[in-house]
């Protein structure tokens, strides 16, 4: 009976030291999920910047990560704007650690430029993505 009760607590004590390494390991920050469907990233020396369309919402949705440097405070922006009338939605901050946004724009029937940044260096898309208005929208 004592063995028994021996092996039991060693048991106890393997299963609590696998739970306790488990709890220690660096929390990793979830990337932001958009709605929809992606369709467009900007590839650039320090970053990426990923657009996604919801046909659903009809909102478009972009974010920022950056390529190394995640958990390390950095400027990490995004942008994105609508060509009918120079509306624009953006994230900017010196010290985000995973992600800036992200950022959301109805963009039915018309074009959108988006653009992103990891510290010094940026890309912009130019304008496209330039969606048609659905029957009885507006």
């Amino acid at each position: 009976m004592i063995r028994r009760g021996a092996a039991a607590a060693a048991a106890v004590a393997l299963a609590m030291a696998g739970t306790v390494a488990g709890a220690a390991a660096p929390a990793r920050a979830a990337a932001p999920v958009c709605e929809g469907t992606k369709i467009d990233t900007l590839d650039f020396a320090t970053g990426y910047t990923y657009l996604y369309y919801s046909s659903a919402t009809g909102r478009n949705c972009a974010y920022t990560v950056p390529k190394t440097g995640a958990g390390t405070p950095q400027l990490l922006a995004v942008g994105l704007f609508r060509a009918s009338d120079n509306t624009g939605a953006w994230d900017s901050r010196p010290d985000y650690k995973y992600y800036a946004g992200p950022v959301y724009l109805d963009a039915r029937g018309t074009c959108v430029l988006f653009n992103g940044q990891v510290r010094s260096t940026s890309a912009t898309s130019g304008w496209g993505h330039c969606g048609a208005l659905t029957a009885g929208a507006r």
